[in-house]
């Protein structure tokens, strides 16, 4: 017992310390570990590993017919570009006297994404356990102020018209201790209570209302926050053993608010805050594992940003303050092939679409923010190397996207003569060694 609980302090410790994911369904991480990575996030009817069915579907656990303990680690790269124009008098005579433009690319560093699962099965017994912990989203940006990128040059009281630079970060982690039943029938049950662990960064914080000046203030002073939730599924597999079915439901993970201490214009001191919590999933899966060397995954998921805190309607309240990203609630789909290459090395490719949260009419608003990647591709093998080990290598990429909208001003909504252009590409190589028994 000492020796486990040693090996899970071992697991669970990089976890808090992991930086922000810039993650692919909107902020949601598209897929965790290397071999749902592989599979373009697809595993909700298909069980292939521990950390892919604890995240996507707590039923699936009793589908692996194993128990298994692994570990991974992701080096995720985003891509990040801010554009914006602003032509000469948008905001008024002479302001600006000539058209200004520029493009600026995110200081963003390489985030590694930690990841375990640990599954006991039992194949005499119905129940089968396991607990997860991982990365599940965020999203981050480091853009340098700018005197040409009108929305990077200094706050309107500094001499400029935009936000100065703009920093963010946004880490979340969940932890399920998960239990799944399985029944005569084919047919499972699960569920696990989720604890989520939350860090977040903005600056400027314009969340909150504007200093007596008109600047906003800066939240760099990060505030890390606990949320629950819960997730619970179904999964069929069928007589035969050909198809498999999968359902699962993770409730909206219920964070406390976050509050920054930070300073006015003057450096008086000042608390800023805002609620921002993680939105509910409504995941179907299809499996088929007919042939005797491929096997085949697919998901559709629905993502409820509209109804999450934080990622409501996008706007100025009166105050000047900024109301909500305005994400609109999303559908995305993966899909994933399994090949058995040789008895010890197995293959891996799968594609995910997801719709983007942002579009033309928000994206001045989410700068620090800017998750709008559609397209992903993904690759990876796994190879036994002996005793149950086995080692994992994936490589995805999120295809570049851009989305391009008005600046918007408080009380006069968007201007006419201004742009703003998010663009994002990501890059992942993630490693994983696993143990079955």
């Amino acid at each position: 017992m000492k020796r486990l609980i040693f090996l899970l302090a071992i697991l669970v410790t990089p976890l808090l310390f992991c930086t922000q994911s810039h993650a692919q369904f909107g902020h949601v991480l598209d897929a965790v570990g290397p071999v749902n990575q592989s599979m373009g996030g697809a595993g909700t009817g298909l069980p292939l590993d521990g950390i892919g069915a604890l995240h996507w579907n707590p039923a699936s656990i009793g589908g692996l017919g194993h128990s298994e303990m692994g570990f991974s680690a992701m080096a995720f790269a985003p891509e990040t570009h801010l554009s914006s124009r602003v032509d000469a008098n948008a905001f008024g005579p002479g302001f600006p006297p000539v058209t200004m433009s520029g493009t600026t690319s995110s200081d963003t560093d390489i985030s590694p994404i930690p990841s375990f699962g640990l599954v006991h099965y039992d194949p005499n017994s119905p129940w089968t356990f396991g607990l997860g912990g991982f990365a599940i989203g965020g999203f981050g940006v480091d853009f340098p102020g700018s005197t040409t990128n009108p929305i990077l040059t200094p706050q309107p009281p500094d001499g400029g018209m935009g936000f100065g630079p703009i920093y963010s970060s946004f880490q979340l982690m969940q932890f399920c201790p998960t239990a799944s039943y399985r029944f005569d029938n084919g047919w499972s049950v699960g569920v696990a209570p989720t604890v989520n662990w939350g860090n977040l960064s903005i600056t400027p914080f314009s969340a909150a209302s504007p200093n007596p000046d008109g600047s906003y203030s800066p939240g760099n002073s990060a505030d890390a926050v606990w949320g629950l939730g819960f997730q619970t599924g179904v999964y069929y597999e069928s007589p035969v053993g050909d198809w498999s079915f999968g359902a699962s439901y993770k409730s909206p993970q219920w964070f406390q608010d976050f509050t920054i201490n930070t300073v006015d214009h003057l450096g008086a001191p000042r608390v800023v805050g805002i609620d921002l919590d993680y939105p509910g999933i409504v995941s179907l899966g299809l499996g088929y594992r007919g042939f005797e060397w491929v096997n085949f995954a697919w998901d559709v998921r629905y993502i409820d940003y509209n109804n999450t805190d934080g990622f409501q309607t996008a706007g100025f309240d009166a105050t000047g303050a900024v109301t909500g990203f305005g994400w609109r609630s999303i559908w995305t789909t993966s899909f994933g092939v399994e090949v058995i290459v040789l008895p010890r090395l197995t293959w891996r490719t799968g594609y995910a679409y997801s719709q983007s949260p942002i579009n033309s009419s928000n994206i001045f608003f989410n700068s620090p923010a800017p998750a709008i990647l559609e397209h992903h591709l993904s690759t990876g093998l796994t190879c036994e190397i002996g005793d149950g080990w086995m080692c994992s290598l994936t490589y995805s990429h999120g295809f570049e996207h851009s989305v391009t909208g008005p600046w918007h001003a408080p009380g006069l909504g968007p201007v006419p003569g201004t742009s703003v252009t998010g663009t994002l590409a990501t890059y992942g190589l993630t490693f994983g060694v696993s143990r079955s028994f």
